[in-house]
């Protein structure tokens, strides 16, 4: 079966946008990855400085309620960095489908691309032999008219 030029035109334009599509939704999921990131740092920097404010605190004369409340202050800490962590591999695992996403469908374009510069060779040969040809019978029915 053999696939009209002009629709693989189409067909190769279409796969094009989609890439394009694919590169976007990838884009945009990188965004997220590094916004999730950059939470996850923020919060583990805070973290560090509840702790060196807590250590300074031990070394103080404070009250055991208030060494108390660093603590579960410190501890919320971590459990927000923990959430934090579960989020950033969510959208990682988000950022690698969308990448597989993008990958997939370059390859697709670059099939199409390929079978319609296939095409594009082909109906050129087929062409040249028909002018090739249209020339041969003028030259031919040329030469019959001078020796007629």
């Amino acid at each position: 079966m053999t696939i009209r030029l002009s629709s693989l035109k189409k067909i190769t334009e279409l796969k094009g946008r989609m890439t394009q599509i694919a590169s976007g939704e990838y884009a945009e999921s990188l965004q997220n990855l590094q916004t999730e990131q950059a939470k996850l740092q923020e919060l583990i920097n805070s973290h560090d400085e509840a702790l060196v404010e807590l250590h300074s605190l031990t070394t103080q004369s404070v009250s055991a309620q208030e060494l108390h409340s660093w603590m579960l202050y410190v501890n919320s800490q971590r459990m927000l960095i923990e959430k934090q962590t579960v989020a950033l591999q969510k959208v990682e695992g988000e950022c690698e489908e969308k990448r597989g996403m993008l990958t997939e469908r370059f390859v697709d374009e670059q099939k199409w691309t390929r079978m319609q510069d296939r095409r594009v060779v082909e109906h050129r040969t087929h062409v040249e032999r028909l002018v090739q040809e249209a020339l041969d019978e003028v030259a031919v029915t040329g030469h019959q008219r001078e020796r007629g």
